[in-house]
């Protein structure tokens, strides 16, 4: 069997055909966002620590220049300095403390052996432009590299003011200075002036502040990847979201399209599970088996519609086709009904057997189409026979009928022969009528349509009807329907086929009987309904199946014709006559016509 397929959205196919070059589209985004995030941070931790090694050189020198003002005011010597500098650099994390001269000569050091040494050989100090603000830079120079702070040395201007005072004009002017700051009385001035500005160098171990800064990247970089992971992992998530609601919705209008498929096919269909139980069952199935569709699911096939549903699911498990089997379903009312029986086995992609799939095409319609065509070839063939064999009958009646009366005239008084001669007379009338009838039947002629009120004409035939009908003590009953508009009719050809219908009804009847004639609207297929219900001896379903046929009669002195020519007049206007009838419940003919005129 055919499978149901949806097509893709375009919405769908879009998100199917990009989704890898969105997620690799997202996770490029994310990844520029973390690693400006990441920079910012490391930048942000450098300038911390750079801050913190500044502050702390800052307090170093402060303390410095604070022992220096101290002892400014007292007599002391460059030891007090290079004693102060050596027990403030004994601090950990403190590579050197230095002051040394414009030119870069060291006047204090806490490594003494460096004294009169320049701080960084072939650097000219003077080119730093220090102030009195700090400044830092990384110290490359060295086995290892050092965060190195400089600025100027403040109390060595105060204590330039202070000489003044003494009645000096400079460092260099004091007399009772030696080489080296060192007075002849053993207590020289703390450092001799030189050119320029005298500056104070505190140079750090950069090592823990690389460790901690490395620490932070590790630690940046953790969070980073964490934030990454979170939020790659956030995109798939909502990726996979859209996905699955995209295949949410595309899986429902696949079932509503698969559901209104199978609903509204013109065939019926069933499936059932492995244990025979019915899984589904559309409107088609459940009109054929005469069952509402909720009942029939859960319902197990065997015995179902009075099938024999065993061999069709043998002959399916031994991979045998079961294509197109004539069978008699049991429906409704013990109606037998001739179907067209398919059938498969329901398999999905792993091969796991699922249940049966099963098509029952009604073969009622195809049978009385095919009938109706045997009986309009048969028909044809009896009209060409019939105009031809009419004509030449009509001419040697005539004759006859002649010779009969002329006979019925020479016969005086009655006697035998003048009865004799008045029934010739009789039959050759009788002849006539039948070679009428069946030359109306054989060459019908066309119908004169006409828009005119239904209930008039129905009216009219039963006033006609009325004297047998009261003769033989029948009633009659109309029930009119005033909401039918004007239809169009042959009313001289259906006052015919109503006629003959009525009359039949009477002939069937008892005395007492009641013949019941009503008109409506047929709500499925929307055309005029005429319904004759009468309570006479009914007929059994082998006569009903033969009574529209010409020369079929179940009346000691019909022709065979009344209801063949019915059924022409009403397949004239484009209608169509159903029979309805139980032997002893009486008999229902019911006429449908078209409201508007056939094309």
């Amino acid at each position: 069997m055919p499978s149901l397929r949806s097509g893709f959205s375009p919405r769908r196919s879009f998100v199917l055909q990009h989704s890898p070059w969105l997620i690799v589209g997202g996770a490029i985004i994310l990844g520029v966002a973390i690693a400006v995030l990441a920079a910012r941070n490391t930048q942000r931790e450098k300038r911390h620590m750079s801050q913190n090694l500044v502050d702390r050189a800052d307090a170093l020198i402060w303390a410095v220049e604070a022992g220096t003002r101290t002892w400014m005011g007292f007599q002391g010597g460059s030891r007090q300095l290079q004693a102060l500098v050596e027990e403030t650099a004994k601090q950990p994390g403190i590579a050197y403390l230095a002051v040394v001269d414009g030119k870069g000569r060291i006047l204090a050091h806490n490594d003494p052996t460096r004294i009169g040494a320049l701080i960084h050989e072939g650097e000219d100090v003077a080119r730093l432009g220090a102030s009195e603000q700090s400044a830092w830079r990384i110290n490359e120079s060295a086995a290892e590299k050092i965060f190195e702070v400089y600025k100027i040395f403040a109390p060595a201007q105060e204590y330039q003011h202070g000489m003044h005072g003494m009645g000096h004009s400079s460092w260099g002017d004091c007399p009772d200075c030696g080489v080296g700051g060192m007075g002849r009385q053993g207590s020289a001035m703390p450092f001799a002036r030189t050119n320029g500005n005298t500056l104070v160098f505190v140079g750090l171990d950069i090592k823990p502040f690389e460790e901690a800064l490395a620490e932070d990247f590790r630690n940046t970089m953790v969070i980073a990847m964490l934030v990454a992971f979170l939020g790659l992992g956030g995109f798939v998530s909502l990726f996979w979201a859209q996905n699955y609601r995209l295949s949410r919705r595309q899986l429902q209008d696949t079932r509503a399209f698969a559901s209104e498929v199978v609903t509204s096919l013109p065939v019926g269909l069933l499936t059932s599970d492995t244990d025979g139980k019915i899984k589904l069952a559309n409107a088609a199935a459940s009109a054929m088996l005469g069952i509402e569709r909720g009942n029939l699911l859960g319902m197990p096939l065997r015995g179902l519609g009075s099938l024999e549903w065993e061999p069709i699911i043998a002959a399916l498990a031994g991979d045998e086709a079961v294509l197109e089997r004539e069978v008699e379903l049991a429906a409704s009312r013990g109606r037998k009904a001739p179907v067209s029986l398919s059938a498969s086995r329901i398999v999905n992609e792993e091969g796991l057997f699922l249940g049966h799939l099963f098509i029952l095409r009604d073969l009622g319609e195809v049978r009385r189409l095919q009938e109706q065509v045997r009986r309009n070839e048969r028909l044809t063939a009896l009209g060409n026979l019939a105009a031809g064999v009419a004509h030449e009958i009509r001419n040697p009646l005539s004759s006859i009928k002649g010779f009969a009366t002329y006979l019925a005239s020479k016969i005086k008084g009655e006697g035998p022969d003048k009865d004799a001669a008045k029934m010739m007379i009789q039959e050759v009338d009788r002849l006539n009528r039948v070679v009428s009838e069946l030359l109306e039947f054989a060459r019908p002629g066309e119908m004169k349509l006409k828009v005119e009120d239904i209930n008039q004409v129905i009216e009219r035939t039963l006033r006609l009807a009325s004297s047998d009908a009261s003769a033989k003590g029948i009633a009659t009953r109309f029930s009119r329907n005033d909401s039918l508009t004007q239809i169009p009719i042959d009313s001289e050809r259906l006052t015919q086929a109503l006629l003959n219908l009525f009359l039949n009804a009477v002939q069937a009847m008892d005395p007492g009987g009641v013949l019941e004639v009503s008109t409506s609207i047929e709500s499925a297929s929307g055309r005029v309904s005429v319904r004759i219900a009468d309570t006479g001896k009914g007929m059994a379903p082998e006569v009903l199946s033969d009574i529209f046929n010409p020369y079929f009669t179940s009346k000691p002195s019909g022709t065979g014709l009344g209801l063949a020519i019915v059924h022409r007049i009403v397949e004239g206007h484009g209608g169509e006559i159903k029979v309805e009838s139980q032997p002893g419940k009486g008999t229902v003919f019911t006429i449908l016509l078209p409201l508007a005129r056939m094309a």
